[in-house]
């Protein structure tokens, strides 16, 4: 749960890091939509790096039980906790699936993110206006 909290974070530290950078160096020069855009696109490289990250841990994992090293596991490789890495291994739909779901979600990111933006934009320059 911390993880996810953490990533969420992050993700708004973006956002309001590109909001800053706007701003301060671009003069408001980019638009909601791109900022947005950038939002959703770094949301999209998170997931897919974590997707490594986790294949690696399950790999190295798996990797731990091969004693002798000839990626084959025999007789005294076999144990309950092999059996438990070999599940995790083979039982990774999500993981494989990651690259389409992370797509769908990171539209929803971008319209989550848009619709405060524009919000946000509209009131500013109706009050300086």
């Amino acid at each position: 749960m911390i993880k996810l909290f953490s990533f969420i974070a992050f993700e708004l530290l973006v956002v309001l890091l590109l909001v800053f950078l706007n701003k301060k160096y671009f003069n408001y020069r980019l638009s909601n939509f791109l900022i947005a855009s950038i939002s959703a696109f770094i949301f999209y490289i998170s997931i897919i790096i974590m997707v490594f990250i986790i294949r690696y841990i399950i790999q190295k994992d798996l990797h731990s039980f091969d004693l002798n090293g000839d990626e084959f596991f025999t007789g005294a490789e076999r144990t309950p906790e092999l059996e438990k890495a070999l599940r995790n291994s083979a039982n990774d739909t999500g993981l494989t699936l990651a690259p389409i779901t992370g797509i769908i979600f990171s539209l929803i990111y971008f319209i989550i993110i848009l619709i405060p933006l524009n919000k946000f934009n509209k009131n500013k320059y109706k009050s300086t206006n």
